[in-house]
């Protein structure tokens, strides 16, 4: 048992998301780590918002309680056009107005004994509005997030963040690049990293549909693999002018770019690259396994979200690992022993072409890799949680 928890207790999840009807880091989190909350003798609850959209995690063998509050947001299609149709002013009066309200209700009628926001903005909001004791748990940079495209609202927002996260019974932050945002605000936390389930990744994957139709675009051609959100801070347009770069120097490879989001605002640049048929758009696909089991090399390139899943995925699964030269991915690799780190595209591509003509080497950096990321399995990291929130 870990020190300060007492077995049957109740950790209550606010997230802003319709969990578990939405993939993404914090409910990807979320889903992995519960389980072995409940190992630890911890009933785990989630207090999501309802949506007509279909569930992508399953949380019936997992235990967790999951309640979905009444949201603007119900009619996925509908709320996406309207917002657009109100120039994002919907999402923003459901983040500051709606949902802090409904929230706040659900808080003080059942008044947890243990709450974890999954966000400062707007699980925060809601949990001072109640008068709740709460921690935070920081999941990259949310005041830069919130006032995309409107950048002048970043400003408003950070001093809104740090009223909230002064004001927190704890905060944790899932990697050292959050950490270090947080201090430069005056904010002391507690680092708990994201982590991966080693076994299922490290082992043999089951093949799929995603895994067949790779094979088939490749053609036989090493797969170098992105698996992120397809948005500009996880790095899609540096990945696209990686393989421009690549493809001068080594026409024989395939970059494959897995996960959700639009993709038609890339197209037109990967046409002006000259790159049809080098880069392949695959969609969002549960079988992330199969897909790395097939790749020679990982390319990540996020600018900031915390300890990054998607690296520790391709790590335990042994596949060697190009990063963006960032603390990102600095607190997991040590460059030339357990990946390749690089500044630019034009670096970037030199380090994937080095391993896709140094097989040995690429094997080496693979391992070196796996044996780090055993060290993030989820039975650790939720220790590490334990600990933290007690």
């Amino acid at each position: 048992m870990i020190a300060g928890s007492v077995a049957g207790d109740l950790i209550t999840f606010l997230i802003y998301s319709p969990f578990p009807k939405y993939s993404g880091g914090r409910e990807n989190w979320l889903h992995h780590l519960a389980p072995h909350l409940g190992a630890h003798g911890r009933k785990v609850h989630v207090i999501a918002y309802a949506t007509n959209r279909t569930p992508f995690y399953s949380v019936e063998k997992s235990g967790v309680g999951v309640v979905a509050l009444p949201s603007v947001r119900y009619f996925f299609s509908a709320f996406k056009f309207l917002n657009r149709a109100t120039f994002g002013l919907l999402k923003y009066v459901d983040i500051f107005f709606f949902y802090p309200i409904v929230a706040a209700i659900r808080l003080a009628w059942t008044r947890p004994r243990s709450l974890v926001c999954m966000n400062p903005i707007p699980e925060g909001i809601a949990a001072l509005l109640a008068g709740i004791p709460y921690v935070v748990s920081v999941r990259g940079d949310v005041p830069k997030g919130l006032a995309d495209p409107f950048t002048f609202l970043e400003r408003p927002f950070r001093w809104l963040e740090r009223q909230i996260l002064l004001r927190a019974r704890k905060v944790l932050a899932n990697g050292a690049d959050t950490q270090q945002r947080l201090a430069g605000a005056g904010i002391g936390s507690t680092l708990v990293p994201n982590g991966v389930d080693f076994a299922r990744f490290a082992e043999p994957a089951p093949r799929s549909e995603v895994g067949a139709e790779l094979e088939r675009r490749s053609g036989g051609r090493p797969i170098i693999a992105f698996i992120a959100t397809l948005d500009a801070m996880r790095g899609v347009i540096d990945a696209i002018d990686c393989a421009a770069e690549l493809k001068a120097r080594e026409p024989n490879f395939m970059l494959a770019m897995v996960g959700k989001g639009d993709t038609g605002r890339f197209e037109s640049r990967l046409q002006a690259r000259g790159l049809a048929g080098w880069v392949e758009f695959m969609g969002e696909t549960k079988s992330v396994p199969d897909v790395l089991g097939r790749s020679s090399v990982f390319l990540a390139l996020s600018r900031g979200n915390g300890i990054s899943m998607s690296a520790l995925e391709a790590m335990a699964a042994g596949v060697p690992i190009v990063a963006r030269d960032v603390l990102t991915y600095r607190q997991l690799i040590e460059h030339g022993r357990s990946g390749l780190l690089a500044s630019d595209p034009t670096a970037l591509a030199e380090c994937c072409l080095q391993l896709l003509r140094d097989p040995e080497r690429a094997l080496a950096l693979g391992r070196e890799a796996q044996a780090v990321a055993r060290n993030y399995d989820w039975p650790r990291i939720a220790e590490v949680f334990l600990a933290a929130i007690s």
